[in-house]
């Protein structure tokens, strides 16, 4: 087998063929990697291209943006939106509740002992997000934020503090509306198209997590039309794994466009990157019922408490259901009929009633200005009481 170095050839020599190979060899390496690797930049700044230059046509088109300018898309979408986004606090009062003392405190004490006693009221704070969707001052939120809430105050990205009311709410879909009165016109969010949205688009939630006002974070829709119910069923909701966290509820999902397509509602504890949000496109089929005011609710003006087998027994009852009025309202259209503390409501209009919140459906049904007749039991009798209903302060 003949040798590529000869004996005679000198160590010298041999170091200089090697020199000659490798330069020959490593243009072709630089060559390759630049063909396997077209977007490689080489010093100059070039980039080298493979392929036919219309191949760029044949991908689909999922943003405004140019490709230059993905760096700055989220920066141009918070700029957008940001101004239209409020942070909501809520205050509810909380009764301390009522305990009722046992009986032989009263044999011992005797009759002016008091039956119970009234535990202190409290107030119930919360927080979330919400959008402005109209330069009149309408906001779009979450039902849950401002359930149950006795004054919901709003601040603007400007610093500006304001007392907004509820416009309209539906808690089967998780959505209200409530109004400021700005004196001037404010920002207001663009609506987008939730339908048009596909699956790995790029997404931005901005609110207010745990209070901290203009959170901005990304990530990308994560799936379509899920359940929270059921995972396995068919739902309305978008996924994404954009960052939602308490505080968020009620906050615009915002496509690269700037435009809403989502409201920020639910995630799931002890789970990461899973977060849920009301469609747009849902939203707008209910605007006119959220932004139209809803007619006064009737009002009676009592605090109750179920009747059952223990109360029965304690007040020698005889019946075991029915609404026992705990306390009546100053001035209200209860007061006004004659109701009293202890008094037992068996009947509204004839219908017999065996709970509180019998009662308080059967008024709901009711409008403000009805006369309602109220058979109730006080002093080892029956005795009947007529109310005009009001409307709740």
């Amino acid at each position: 087998m003949p040798k590529l170095f000869p004996e005679k050839t000198s160590r010298l020599a041999r170091k200089r063929l090697f020199s000659v190979i490798l330069i020959l060899v490593v243009p072709v390496v630089v060559s390759a990697v630049f063909i396997a690797f077209p977007g490689v930049k080489n010093p100059g700044g070039h980039v080298s291209a493979v392929g036919p230059a219309n191949n760029a046509t044949e991908h689909r088109k999922t943003t405004e943006f140019p490709v230059a300018d993905w760096q700055n898309a989220i920066i141009r979408v918070r700029e957008k939106v940001a101004p239209s986004v409020v942070y909501i606090d809520t205050v509810r009062k909380v009764s301390g509740g009522r305990f009722m003392v046992p009986r032989f405190f009263r044999d011992f004490f005797g009759p002016d002992f008091p039956e119970a006693f009234e535990g202190p009221e409290f107030e119930q704070r919360g927080t979330g997000s919400g959008f402005i969707i109209n330069p009149e001052g309408y906001i779009l939120t979450n039902e849950h934020v401002i359930r149950y809430a006795d004054k919901i105050t709003v601040t603007l990205k400007n610093g500006d503090t304001l007392e907004a009311k509820v416009m309209g709410s539906n808690p089967e879909i998780d959505l209200a509306v409530v109004k400021i009165d700005a004196k001037k016109p404010l920002p207001y969010a663009e609506l987008g198209d939730s339908d048009a949205l596909q699956i790995g688009e790029w997404v931005v939630a901005i609110g207010n997590p745990f209070g901290f006002q203009e959170t901005v974070t990304a990530g990308i829709i994560s799936a379509l039309n899920r359940s929270l119910k059921d995972p396995k069923e068919q739902g309305y909701l978008i996924q994404t794994d954009a960052a939602i966290n308490p505080g968020n509820s009620g906050g615009p999902l915002v496509n690269l466009e700037g435009k809403v397509i989502g409201i920020n509602e639910a995630i799931i504890s002890n789970a990461q990157g899973m977060g849920f949000a009301i469609p747009i496109n849902l939203a707008k089929k209910h605007l006119e019922e959220l932004t139209t005011p809803a007619p006064p609710s009737p009002w009676l003006g009592i605090w109750m408490l179920p009747v059952n087998e223990e109360l029965a027994s304690y007040l020698n009852l005889p019946f075991k259901s029915g609404v026992y009025v705990d306390s009546v309202v100053q001035d209200s259209p209860a007061a006004k009929a004659g109701l009293k503390p202890r008094d037992i409501i068996r009947e509204i209009n004839h219908e017999q009633v065996a709970s509180p919140d019998e009662l308080a459906a059967k008024i709901k049904k009711l409008k403000a200005g009805d006369k309602i007749t109220l058979l109730v039991w006080r002093d080892n009798a029956f005795r009947t009481f007529t109310a005009t209903l009001g409307t709740s302060p």
